[in-house]
């Protein structure tokens, strides 16, 4: 039986990922671009615990004075998500969507792996254009919303 770390590395390689080690850590770096835009993704396993959190992270940190309408903007998009959330660091405007999957003693499988980071490439693709509106002071966290989610602004 593989280990998670070797499973997920298989399953990246296997879909043409470009990622590298991230020095003294359990974590793999790459980057991902979408029809939205690009950014940074990291697949951190630990497999002592048997886990798999996969992050997408925005490229540019929100500017102090708008992290509180980001902070409703992914608190709106985070409503009804079913799997992963937003995550902002009020301390130095780092957003990032999170994806995760214990598996504890369970075989790693690509049907397990895959959806940990494609609802997560899938869930930045669709919130990063309302997320940039946001964080540049050019949207209402109630626009972004309606645009990334095809709603009228409430």
């Amino acid at each position: 039986m593989a280990t998670l770390r070797e499973a997920v590395e298989a399953m990246l390689e296997k879909d043409g990922w470009v990622f590298a080690p991230v020095e003294g850590q359990t974590t793999l770096a790459m980057g991902y671009k979408g029809e939205s835009g690009m950014w940074s993704c990291y697949a951190h396993v630990d497999d002592e615990r048997g886990t798999f959190v996969f992050y997408s992270v925005s490229d540019r940190p929100v500017p102090e004075r708008h992290r509180s309408a980001t902070a409703e903007f992914l608190t709106r998009a985070n409503f009804g998500l079913v799997l992963g959330n937003f995550e902002l660091d009020f301390s130095d405007g780092e957003t990032r969507f999170k994806t995760s999957a214990e598996l504890g003693g369970t075989e790693p499988t690509l049907e397990l792996l895959r959806p940990v980071v494609y609802a997560n490439i899938a869930a930045m693709d669709r919130y990063l254009p309302g997320f940039d509106g946001v964080s540049r002071g050019s949207m209402t966290p109630q626009e972004a919303i309606a645009l990334c989610e095809g709603t009228q602004p409430q």
